[in-house]
């Protein structure tokens, strides 16, 4: 009779952040409904847009919001797949794609199920039609990007510090260009961090998790 491994305190851990992001999230969920939050998203948003309100800010952010897009998302989904294939790495093409598609239709889904309305402080940019919480330009930002993230050092671990280092200011940068920009609360990018989190931590689990033999008396 086949024995199931027990669990890794490094298991533990990461499914244990997942559901501390997934509470932290429906925490977040709950509070964009109450008026003060309204008045520190807008004190929030009004503040970084009199900060950093310059040529160099529009450049930076039209550039992470266009990194962010499913336009540039989705060629590099299809270029880290084909290394992956080209490198035997099979199981890391399942994982991106499952991750995506369940990170880009949630997103879709969250949206129709908060309906929050999207801010209009400023006309930076066009404000986007459909609902603003939360944001998917975030949620893909931590969900996708950071699992193309994972895969790299999957298939090249020996630059793992330069692709973290890399990736962390990338995350933050697309999440932070949309509120620049306008088009999403500071609450929204917030949330869209978090639901981004448990689809990131539990494909990192399933790329790096050390491959055991299963025991068999």
């Amino acid at each position: 009779m086949r024995r199931i491994p027990r669990p890794t305190g490094r298991t533990l851990a990461i499914f244990g952040l997942a559901i501390l992001a997934s509470i932290a999230f429906a925490i977040v969920a709950r509070e964009i409904r109450i008026p003060a939050v309204d008045d520190l998203d807008i004190r929030i948003e009004m503040w970084m847009h009199r900060t950093l309100d310059s040529k160099v800010g529009d450049v930076w952010a039209y550039t992470a919001s266009f990194v962010g897009s499913n336009v540039f998302l989705i060629p590099m989904l299809a270029l880290v797949a084909w290394l992956c294939v080209r490198r035997r790495r099979y199981e890391a093409v399942v994982v991106l794609a499952i991750d995506a598609a369940a990170v880009m239709l949630g997103n879709i889904a969250l949206k129709h199920v908060f309906e929050r309305e999207r801010p209009h402080l400023f006309d930076k940019l066009a404000i986007p039609t459909d609902y603003s919480f939360p944001s998917g330009h975030s949620m893909s930002a931590v969900g996708v990007w950071g699992v193309i993230a994972a895969v790299v050092i999957h298939l090249y671990p020996r630059h793992r510090t330069a692709v973290i280092a890399t990736a962390i200011p990338l995350i933050l940068s697309i999440g932070l260009s949309r509120i620049y920009f306008g088009v999403h609360w500071p609450f929204d990018v917030l949330g869209g961090f978090l639901a981004g989190t448990p689809p990131l931590l539990v494909s990192v689990h399933l790329l790096h998790a050390p491959r055991r033999e299963v025991a068999t008396p």
